[in-house]
């Protein structure tokens, strides 16, 4: 069955979500709505009896327990990236019309609770995320009047609080996820954090990582049907040659069935390889003594014997039905011989990508 658009249910009420939190970051953007931000956050620091504000918001970043869901649920985790042109859509910071992802997950998570509570879940529902994009530290007017780019309050360190989070949601997430992007941009934090974080996941691996969206329709049909597979999509890339587990869909289906199945195999056993190096340096480098760092169910086995079996998760399949955002990529077309350069990056999103707003 080819894959449908995107439900026109779906689609307004992701508008609704979208226009609405436009709205709410535009309010937290000006200077009495920044202030008033930062008036909460010093008093919830002092409440807590964090040092200062940055350290509590840190330390929201950083809370396992607040992307974990509650005990005796099993959401399914919904993950996003980039989005789409949409008229209706409020303006980004290129002053295009554009849908983030973000609320075409959330629209799907909320109909899924609508039928079956607590079924479904994104980061920004959690109650770490809820918390963390409350205080609107993509918004320029809110990191000034937390003290600036001087006392360290820059894009780099917000985007780095939601890499933060975004990992630790991928680490608590059980069971099979929805991707919702066609494929993962190297600048992205699902590429960099969420991915590596499901794969080495003992509750998830990358067999039970689903893309809502197809491939793109621009990709040979060859790639399309290999590497535009879940489980491939899940571990490389394919918008920058200038960087690791490079596939270039147009020149993969080219080449020899065998030969490039193989190549393609060995890629992923880097990938694999690669994720796994990466996820021991880090809990080589967590503290083991605060109990709060140390998720809960450390062994797969306690937490199957102590869940009732979840049902299968009816993992929507959808092509992209508004018009994507163009990323043009000549360097693809260019010979062997041409040094591969990155291609333009695409908006995927303000907790997505690391392109300045400024």
């Amino acid at each position: 069955m080819s894959p449908q658009p995107i439900p026109r249910y779906i689609e307004r009420l992701a508008l609704k979500l979208a226009n609405q939190e436009a709205e709410e970051a535009q309010k937290a953007n000006t200077r009495d709505g920044s202030r008033a931000i930062v008036r909460r956050l010093t008093a919830e620091a002092e409440a807590g009896g964090f040092a200062s504000v940055r350290e509590y918001i840190e330390s929201v970043a950083k809370d396992r327990e607040g992307v974990t869901p509650p005990k005796g649920t099993s959401p399914t985790s919904a993950f996003w990236s980039h989005g789409v042109q949409h008229d209706d859509a409020p303006l980004n910071w290129r002053e295009e019309h554009f849908l983030d992802n973000r609320y075409v997950a959330e629209a799907w998570a909320r109909t899924q609770n609508k039928k079956n509570p607590g079924s479904a879940q994104t980061l920004e529902t959690t109650a770490g995320g809820r918390r963390l994009n409350e205080m609107y530290l993509f918004e320029n007017g809110v990191r000034k009047a937390l003290g600036g780019d001087e006392e360290g309050f820059t894009y780099e360190w917000a985007r780095g609080c939601w890499a933060n989070i975004s990992e630790n949601y991928a680490a608590a997430a059980r069971g099979q996820v929805v991707v919702f992007a066609e494929s993962a941009h190297t600048r992205s934090i699902l590429y960099n954090q969420e991915l590596p974080a499901l794969h080495t996941n003992p509750y998830v691996g990358v067999d039970n990582v689903k893309f809502a969206y197809a491939p793109s329709k621009q990709w040979p049909e060859a790639s399309r049907n290999e590497v535009g597979t879940h489980q491939i999509r899940a571990q490389v890339q394919v918008d920058d040659p200038t960087l690791p587990h490079y596939v270039d869909v147009a020149a993969y289906a080219k080449q020899d069935p065998v030969a490039r199945k193989e190549s393609l195999a060995a890629e992923c056993a880097s990938v694999t390889a690669d994720r796994k190096e990466r996820a021991a340096a880090k809990a080589a480098a967590t503290p083991t003594t605060n109990e709060a760092e140390v998720p809960e169910a450390e062994t797969p086995a306690v937490e199957s014997s102590a869940q009732p079996p979840q049902p299968p998760t009816r993992v929507p399949v959808w092509q992209v039905g508004f018009k994507p955002v163009p990323v043009k990529n000549e360097a693809r077309a260019a010979t062997s011989t041409t040094t591969p350069t990155a291609p333009q990056i695409p908006d995927l999103g303000k907790q997505a990508t690391g392109t300045g707003l400024e």
